[in-house]
Formats: C-alpha cells, structure tokens, sequence
C-alpha cells in the first residue's frame, strides 16, 4: 500500500493536537475518519504509530519519529506549489519571514504596503520572537529572511543592512519637569542594560538605575507613556508615536550607542522568488 499524504496530514495534526477529536474538528471530518485514516497509514509503513489504548492517545517511538521529520515535507510540497504557480511569470505564493515584535509592529505595515502593488499575490507568513529565535528560523528553513538588530550573533546567515542609527531616552510627553534621577526601562537583549550602563557610567560616574528590564521595546514605550520610566529606545520608535518625547539631558548618552537592523538570509542562491521579490521591496525601501 502506498503512503498516503491526506492519511499523513491526519496524522500530523492529531499527534500535535494530542487528540482525534481536535483534528477531526480542524479537518471538518469525523473522528471515526482520522482514525481510519492513522490505521491505513500504519499499514502503508508497516508499523504501529499510537499506543492504541481507548482513555489514551500516545505516540509510539516511530510515531514520534514521523512528526519530528514530516514537517519539512509538507514545506517542500507547499514550496513546489508556490514556485509551479510563479511559472506564469507572475510571482506568487508565501514568503516566510522572521522577525521582531518591535519590526513587526512598528515597520512591517509600510513594507506589506509596498509589497501589494508589484506582487499583489505575495502571501507573508510572520514568525516572532527574539534574535536567537529569529536566527534558528533562519538557519533551519522555517523561515527564509529575518530581519533583526544585530548583537553580532548571526554567523553563517548573508545579511543586508535595512536600517540603522541611535538609541534615545523617552518619556511620557505630559512630563514637565526635568528628570534629575532617572529610572531606566531597558532590553537585556544587545544593545539594551549593559551598554547603556557603559555609557552611564562614562558620563555620571555611577551605575544607572534600572527599574525594569524587559525583552519589548513596545512594553518600554508604554510603561515611558505612564511615567514609570525613562525608556531607552531605538530612535525610529519616535516617529510612531506621539505621546512619548526625548529626555533632553539625556539626548546624547543614547546617541553614543548605535543599532544596525539587518535582513538576513542562507544564500541568495537558496531564496524562492518570493523571497526575492520581497527582499528587493525590503531593500529599496
């Protein structure tokens, strides 16, 4: 019997599901159907995929084994439709990206913008999360372009530089008076506490004081929006917002400290035209 990528499909989402009843909802069958189809797939290879157990669903070792190494598969076959529907010249299909909650929310809208008009039937797929995160998206093909801010911790990846320019000290613009003891909202993801810390210390002679420390750029530029901190920011998050301002007397400690945003990518040689014709938007941008 020949295996069966429906059975498979099955397969995959209840085991990821832990359950018949979740995939036979998402699949708008019967639970009766995903269980038939488990069964024939277990005789297509030759092998028990679950622990047949009635109060229990539980994955074999080679059950276990399959869904660690199917989902490349199914990007492949996904991959393959994408690049046959762009044979018409026109280019089509999804573009994987991976990138920050900051880019995401701050930049992304302006580039899917830009994105629509020369490749209307581009579909972007985003994944988010920090620059390891981002990285290993990357380094594994689960996304084809990251865009990130570099802390220098992206080897093996080609990369572009988008963006780049300082840090900045935020608060709220309903702040009158000056800020004599600061407390700062920082990332401890580079550049965040530790270099702003150097550059305190160069300046005032002591340690800054942190009162919190937070992996979003977002969260900062809302806790500065309440007046609980003086945010420590890239300074393109200025132009997106109107309630937050620069803390005037400490306008040239951020401006010591640069950031570079960058697309990065396996191999040019390696991209769908997708990703291609994305990349061209990203960086005539």
């Amino acid at each position: 019997m020949e295996l069966n990528l429906n059975h498979l499909r099955y397969f995959i989402s209840a085991a990821k599901a832990g359950g018949l009843g979740a995939s036979a909802k998402a699949h708008n069958v019967s639970q009766s159907a995903i269980s038939q189809a488990i069964r024939k797939l277990e005789e297509a290879l030759g092998c028990e995929l679950l622990i047949h157990n009635r109060n229990s669903f539980k994955l074999t070792k080679e059950g276990d084994y399959l869904v660690e190494n199917s989902e490349g598969l199914f990007k492949q076959i996904d991959f393959l439709k994408d690049q046959i529907q762009s044979l018409n010249n026109e280019v089509a299909g999804k573009v994987l990206l991976s990138t920050s909650s900051t880019v995401a929310q701050f930049l992304l809208p302006s580039i899917v913008k830009d994105l629509k008009a020369p490749y209307p039937k581009l579909q972007l797929h985003v994944s988010v999360g920090d620059v390891a995160f981002i990285v290993s998206e990357v380094k594994s093909g689960r996304a084809e372009l990251g865009i990130v801010i570099d802390d220098g911790h992206f080897a093996g990846l080609e990369r572009k530089l988008l963006k780049e320019g300082s840090f900045t000290c935020i608060t709220s613009s309903e702040v009158k008076a000056s800020i004599k003891k600061p407390e700062f909202l920082v990332t401890r993801e580079s550049p965040g506490v530790e270099e702003l810390r150097q550059v305190y210390k160069r300046k005032f002679h002591s340690e800054p004081a942190i009162a919190v420390e937070v992996e979003s750029w977002e969260a900062i530029v809302s806790m500065a929006q309440m007046g609980l901190g003086v945010g420590f920011v890239p300074e393109f998050i200025l132009d997106y917002h109107t309630k937050i301002k620069v803390v005037p007397q400490l306008e040239d400690l951020g401006k010591k400290i640069r950031y570079k945003m960058f697309v990065v990518h396996k191999g040019a040689h390696q991209l769908s035209r997708q990703a291609e014709a994305f990349l061209k938007v990203l960086v005539g941008k």
